[in-house]
Parts: structure tokens; C-alpha cells; sequence
């Protein structure tokens, strides 16, 4: 192949040389040919000072846009945008100019607003702007300001210049120390009664406030009627005084008319006094009688510890029935226990349905001469009568369970809701066909305040009555009665 001669070179190097240089040339000169990329908007200001085109627009310190250029408007300069695409700016943003690193380089900085306000379009101005301060007003008064503070020392020089003057000031400052000083320990020294007076004040305020609270309906009624009685008295009151003048003539001649008997009354119960106090008659003995005060305390207290004793007294009724898989008949109970005190109760009740009792009888038949034995079997009501004792979470008791003597015990948890139970009665064998005492365990719960649930084992001991029970009961107090 022919090689490229030095002029095709050398040729095709400048050109490319010139296409490059142009692209820069448009590039750092901002002479785009193509169409411009985002929206416009555009600020006015009363001064841009320090602000020129190509500056960089800015939103929380990330380049947004740039300043496309900057002219007068009625007086004001007219700072155009272009912002990039895709940057959201709404209607209530503010823009203001400000400086960047120390040498003092501008930008345009603009907080976008708050969606509720709506977004901003291509060609709308954004209204809220902050003014930058121009650094000559900002000299100025400065120098106003030292002005003014350069006669004010002036002026007090020539109050504090004279030396008379000047020993006044020191006399006076002195003096305020000294009154501070004495304040100060007044004021240490009196400290916990001060505290005390306010609080008495705090104390007798609030009680003003709760007594004319309580005591508003019943003021203004006072307040009213007093209104209606000075009406009343302003239009009766000559003829009221004329009736009270008469009433105390009358009043006058019946004290003089009955002075003697007044007067003799007046020495008996004198005399009477003077009885009593010498413990002398009937009723100068009670008085005396240390007897008599003993005797009212001592039936005082026992009203107290009566009173004490009906107030812990505590009643309730029990009603649960049970059903026994082993024998697969029910069992019913009615009780009333009392409780006297907190520590010890009673309770006495009525059972029903199995354990059951045989009665055997023989009955003679036709034909004749020939015996049929029938075995009839009937329930019978047995009857509880237990005395209980309680230790904190634990509980024995003994008496007649089910018309035989056992023994019994309880343990109570979850505050009472729950109680577990362990009976054993029947030492006798006095139940049908029992090799056996009578034991039985189980457990019950309150599902609600009067209403509970129990299951366990009966007749453990026995192999032939061995089973279990499930039930559930209602129990009421004596305040549910009332």
C-alpha cells in the first residue's frame, strides 16, 4: 500500500487539532448549539453583588443549575436560571446569594419548599428571596455606631470626671455592698421561717379556694338573700324598730316583775352546783364515782370488740354437683360454711347420691312357699359438720364427712382461685360393700368470681370403687346477697 504523504499528514493533524479546539471553545464558553437541557426560572434582587454569569446554582450545597445571565428589570437585577433536569423546586422556595470559602466566592442558594405549595415551572420566578448586605451600609453604621459610643464616653467622662463625683460613686457602691452583705445574711438567717410563712400562705390559699369551691351555690344564696333581706329592711324599717323598741319594754317589765324568782332560781342551781362538785346526792355520785367511768369504758370496749367481730364475720354458700366415671352416677352437695375470723371457719351441709347404701328385704310369692329376695337400693342424704383451721396457704380440717368421722386438708394458690384437697373419712367401712376408708383428692378453680370447676380421684384406696369425678360448682358470698 502507498504510504500517506507528509502533506495528508500533517493535514489531517490540524484538522483534528481545530475540531478539538473548537469543541472546547464551545464547551468552556457555554455556547451550546444543541437545545438546552432543563427548565428556567428566574430572581430578582435589589443588588447581585459578587454574582456572574455561569455562577453555580446550588440546593443543600449540591450543584442544581447555573446562572444563565443577569439584567435589570424595572430597577431590580434580573438573575435567569437554568436548573437541571429532574430537580423538583416548589412555589414557596426561597433563594438567596452567599459566599463560599474564604475568599469569598458567590453562589446562588435556593431551598426547594414543601410539596403541599405545588411544583414551580419552566419560566416562573421564585418570590421568597433573601437580600445579600452591602458591606458600604454595613461600614456606615458601624461608624454611627462608634460615633455614638465615642460620645457616650464623652459624656460620662465629664459626669465622672469631677473628684467629689467620684467619691460619691465609691461611697454609694460601698454602700450597696453593705446592704447586700446585711440582705444577704437576713435572708440566710430567716430563711427556713420565710419558707414556712409561704407555705402557710400556699396552705391558706388553697384551703380559701377549696372552701369557696365547695361552698359556691350555698354563698351566693347567702349573698342573695342578704340582698332581698336589706331591700326588705329598707322598705320595713321604721316599723321594725318600732315593733323591737316595744319588745324590749315588754322584755324590760317582765325581768323586773320576775327578778325575785329569776334570782332564787339562779341560787339553787348555785347550791346544786356546788353539790355536785362536793360529790355530794345522787347525782354528785355519779359524777365522783371513778366506778361509773370505768364501767362505760369497759362496755365501750366490748361494743368495739363486738362490733370488730360482726365486721370479720363472713358467710358463704356452696352449691356443686359431680359426675363419678366409675360408678357412673352423680353426686350433689349443698354448704354453708361461716367464717368468724380469718384463721378459722365452720362448715356444715347436705350431700347427695353415691356412695350408695343396700337395703335388703325377703318378700314371700306365689306360688306359695317359695322366698324371692329383692335388694332395693335407695340414696340416702348425708350430712357434713367440719371444723377448719387455716395456716397461711394451707388448711386442716376434721368433723363428720358424710355422716362418719374423717379428716381433711387444703392448699390454696393463685391468691385463693385454686385450692387442692385431699378427704378421708369412713374409718367405720360403713359404706356399701367398703373393705376400705373412703380417700378422695382433687383439685378446683375459679373460672370466674362465683363459678368453679374441680376433677380429681374418689375412692382411691378401694379397687372395686376406685375412679375418677369431674364437676363444677357456683359459690356466693354474703355481700352478693345483700
Amino acid at each position: 500500500m502507498r504510504e500517506l504523504s507528509t502533506e495528508l499528514k500533517v493535514g489531517s493533524f490540524a484538522l483534528i487539532v481545530l475540531t478539538v479546539l473548537t469543541f472546547m471553545t464551545f464547551k468552556v464558553g457555554g455556547l451550546d448549539w444543541a437545545k438546552k437541557k432543563g427548565f428556567a426560572l428566574h430572581v430578582d434582587f435589589s443588588s447581585t453583588a459578587g454574582l456572574d454569569e455561569k455562577t453555580r446554582v446550588k440546593i443543600a450545597g449540591v450543584d442544581a443549575g447555573v446562572v444563565e445571565d443577569i439584567g435589570l428589570m424595572e430597577g431590580r437585577a434580573r438573575v435567569n436560571l437554568r436548573i437541571d433536569p429532574g430537580v423538583r423546586i416548589y412555589k414557596n422556595a426561597r433563594a438567596s446569594i452567599r459566599s463560599s470559602g474564604l475568599l469569598g466566592d458567590k453562589y446562588l442558594d435556593i431551598r426547594i419548599g414543601s410539596p403541599e405549595a405545588g411544583l414551580l415551572k419552566d419560566g416562573d420566578a421564585i418570590t421568597d428571596i433573601v437580600e445579600i448586605a452591602d458591606m458600604d451600609d454595613l461600614a456606615r453604621n458601624l461608624i454611627n455606631v462608634s460615633q455614638s459610643f465615642t460620645r457616650l464616653t464623652e459624656s460620662l467622662n465629664e459626669v465622672l470626671g469631677d473628684e467629689k463625683t467620684k467619691k460619691s460613686l465609691g461611697e454609694t457602691v460601698a454602700n450597696l455592698r453593705e446592704i447586700s452583705s446585711t440582705l444577704n445574711q437576713t435572708i440566710t438567717l430567716n430563711d427556713q421561717k420565710l419558707r414556712t410563712v409561704l407555705d402557710n400562705i400556699n396552705t391558706l390559699t388553697a384551703s380559701l379556694n377549696g372552701l369557696v369551691d365547695r361552698n359556691r351555690e350555698p354563698l351566693a344564696a347567702s349573698i342573695t338573700n342578704m340582698k332581698d333581706f336589706s331591700a326588705t329592711l329598707k322598705s320595713t324599717g321604721p316599723e321594725l324598730i318600732e315593733n323591737l323598741n316595744r319588745a324590749t319594754k315588754d322584755l324590760k317589765a317582765m325581768v323586773e316583775e320576775n327578778r325575785p324568782g329569776i334570782r332564787n332560781a339562779v341560787d339553787s342551781f348555785d347550791r346544786l352546783a356546788q353539790q355536785v362538785d362536793k360529790g355530794e346526792g345522787t347525782l354528785g355520785k355519779l359524777v365522783k364515782d371513778d366506778r361509773l367511768y370505768d364501767s362505760i369504758s369497759k362496755t365501750a370496749d366490748g361494743l368495739n370488740r363486738t362490733l370488730s367481730a360482726v365486721d370479720r364475720f363472713r358467710a358463704y354458700i356452696t352449691f356443686q354437683a359431680e359426675y363419678l366415671t366409675r360408678e357412673k352416677d352423680g353426686r350433689a352437695s349443698f354448704d354453708l360454711t361461716l367464717h368468724p375470723g380469718t384463721d378459722k371457719y365452720y362448715i356444715l351441709g347436705v350431700v347427695g347420691g353415691s356412695p350408695r347404701t343396700s337395703l335388703v328385704t325377703e318378700t314371700t310369692k306365689t306360688p306359695p312357699g317359695k322366698t324371692i329376695r329383692e335388694e332395693e337400693i335407695s340414696n340416702k342424704i348425708r350430712f357434713n359438720a367440719q371444723f377448719g383451721k387455716r395456716f397461711d396457704n394451707a388448711a386442716v380440717r376434721f368433723g363428720l364427712f358424710e355422716n362418719t368421722f374423717g379428716l381433711g386438708g387444703d392448699y390454696f394458690f393463685s391468691k385463693d382461685k385454686g385450692k387442692i384437697s385431699v378427704d378421708v373419712w369412713d374409718f367405720q367401712k360403713n359404706e356399701e360393700n367398703a373393705k376400705t376408708v373412703h380417700a378422695k383428692a382433687g383439685v378446683s378453680y375459679f373460672l370466674f368470681r362465683n363459678l368453679f370447676v374441680n376433677a380429681g380421684g374418689d375412692n382411691l384406696l378401694s379397687k372395686r370403687y376406685r375412679g375418677g369425678y369431674i364437676g363444677m360448682g357456683v359459690r356466693f358470698e354474703q355481700e352478693d346477697f345483700k
